[in-house]
């Protein structure tokens, strides 16, 4: 299938780009592409390119830095797809839109579920997300079901382990044994289960900190944003 070039000039009064050459170049046509270059830096090129990504070409990127979303790319002049700041701020607010509107969807056929869960755990766990449906009106729709997996998850660990002692040498092994000690979800990123095994220790250590410790996704969007502490008023 042919892909027509997008003709479209690099913006002469858009300075936030950088450019660097193309060191390596990994995968193919069906597939897309992983380029890298010599800072070590690596962007995935899609197979919808109008062109294929070569070594030594110049790779164009628009964005505000490193870790910022790439907005726009060109290669050897060649626009893959630009969006303006502006546009880019539209986008992003359009995503996120269809994103609270997708989880309130889910929420609302999962909520029955949870409400069960919910009853399930013990009362230090309940009283810990009481305290963020309280602090976070929006906390069940956005956050819940991510947070109940995280609490299930450590009350399986503790009943397991039934130490604080074995908890923190059991968070120390490879997955291979974790999972012959503990019959983990296959489910876990590397933050469910580190939060699932702090809790799981201090459940077993001090059940208090159950209702006082962060939430399992604070650390990426924030105490108050989470519900870990009460919202602002806004001025």
């Amino acid at each position: 299938m042919s892909r027509s070039l997008i003709l479209f000039p690099a913006p002469a009064d858009d300075h936030n780009f950088e450019d660097r050459r193309i060191k390596k170049v990994e995968g193919d046509r069906r597939r897309g592409w992983q380029i890298s270059y010599d800072d070590g830096w690596a962007f995935w090129v899609s197979s919808e390119s109008p062109i294929e990504p070569r070594v030594g070409m110049n790779a164009r990127s628009y964005s505000r830095g490193v870790g910022c979303q790439v907005r726009g790319f060109f290669l050897d002049g060649v626009c893959l797809y630009y969006r303006t700041e502006d546009q880019q701020r539209q986008e992003h607010a359009r995503w996120a839109r269809e994103q609270d509107e997708k989880k309130k969807r889910e929420f609302a056929f999962l909520r029955e579920n949870l409400d069960l869960r919910y009853k399930l755990l013990p009362k230090v766990f309940q009283q810990r997300i009481d305290k963020f449906r309280r602090n976070n009106p929006d906390f069940r729709w956005e956050y819940e079901s991510y947070e109940m997996f995280c609490c299930e998850e450590a009350v399986k660990i503790a009943n397991y382990l039934e130490t604080p002692e074995r908890v923190d040498a059991f968070r120390k092994l490879d997955s291979r044994q974790q999972y012959l000690l503990v019959p983990l979800s296959d489910q876990h990123s590397g933050n469910t289960f580190g939060c699932a095994c702090l809790l799981a220790y201090w459940y077993l250590k001090n059940p208090d900190n159950i209702v006082k410790l962060y939430g399992a996704l604070a650390p990426l969007v924030g105490s108050e944003e989470y519900g870990c502490v009460p919202r602002k008023e806004a001025a």
